[in-house]
């Protein structure tokens, strides 16, 4: 004879106390995982307040997969929504417009020789010169004269 497990239906109470610790666990572990569990349950406690569940399974389960659903679908936008910078912030400082020098063939530009871009005759300029540095990439530097 086989016996069949049922789980006795789960107080609406439970379920909201359960959404409810699991969303300010949540506060802790910074997951954000556990506040969408959180909210499955909460949302199963309004559902058991509508509908008579027959079993407790079907509670946690119903739970589970709203939980599921929502971490699938929003999770990566919620956390792009909060982890993005009110203000673009560029701190490229080698990449910015400058005075550099040419000593040895090479800009001296922020305390770093960079080759002068192989678009630029170097013989143009002379050896001292004082140049406007345009940007720098690559160990390259995009010059012009002052």
């Amino acid at each position: 004879m086989q016996t069949q497990i049922i789980l006795s239906v789960i107080d609406p109470y439970i379920l909201l106390a359960i959404g409810v610790a699991l969303i300010a666990f949540e506060a802790v572990i910074v997951s954000f995982v556990l506040v969408w569990f959180g909210v499955g349950f909460v949302l199963t406690a309004l559902i058991s307040y509508i509908y008579i569940f027959g079993d407790g399974i079907w509670q946690i389960a119903t739970a589970s997969l709203i939980s599921l659903i929502l971490l699938l679908l929003l999770r990566k936008k919620v956390l792009e929504s909060f982890l993005k910078s009110k203000k673009d912030i560029s701190d490229d400082f080698l990449n910015e417009k400058g005075i550099g020098e040419i000593k040895n063939s090479k800009v001296f530009y922020k305390a770093t020789y960079w080759d002068i871009d192989s678009k630029i005759d170097e013989k143009e300029f002379v050896e001292g010169e004082k140049v406007v540095v345009l940007k720098t990439h690559k160990n390259h530097a995009t010059i012009e004269k002052r």
